[in-house]
This record gives structure tokens, sequence and C-alpha cells, in this order.
């Protein structure tokens, strides 16, 4: 019987604090954010049908922006833009536009 309940003590010693090291590091483990943090693209707005993209010829790459509204008041205008980027589907989510002066 002593045997037995020192085995259980000496295993709850062991193991419980293993258990909470564990449990505490699945609880400091950041989340999978899907947002991405802000960047800035520097290029000209042009319009494409409906669209608005980003033309960077630096990198001679183009990204489409999600916000043909904001977009549409700089068309044909050099930027910067400030925003996360979808590689995915090759989209800025703008967060700001401004002139390059």
């Amino acid at each position: 019987m002593k045997r037995t309940f020192l085995f259980l003590v000496g295993f709850v010693i062991l193991f419980c604090p293993a258990a909470a090291r564990i449990q505490s590091g699945v609880l400091a483990t950041p989340e999978f954010h899907t947002q991405a943090e802000a960047e800035t693209f520097f290029g000209t707005i042009l319009r494409n049908g409906p669209n608005f993209v980003l033309s960077d010829s630096a990198t001679k790459s183009k990204y489409r922006l999600d916000n043909p509204q904001m977009a549409s008041r700089y068309e044909g205008i050099t930027v910067k833009v400030t925003g996360s980027i979808d590689v995915d589907n090759n989209l800025i989510h703008v967060e700001a536009i401004q002139p390059i002066v």
C-alpha cells in the first residue's frame, strides 16, 4: 500500500510539471493569422476592365487592388500603396493610397 502510494506521488511529481509546460506552450502558441502585415508598394494605378491594378515597372508586375473606389481617384498616377498582399490571388488589400510628388 505504501509502495503504491509512493509510486503515485512520484508519478504526479514527474509528469504534472511536464503536462503544465505542454499545456502552457499550446496556449502561448500564436494562432494562424489570415491577415498579413501591411507592406508598401510603388507603381502606377491603371484601369483593367472593371478593376484597377498597381503596375510596378521596376519588377514588371501588376497587382489587382481590392478597393476600386479608392484606386479610381489615382488612375494614371504614380502612387505609394499601403496594404497587405494576397500572393495566391495577386491582390493587394488596400489600406491607403498616396500620390508620389
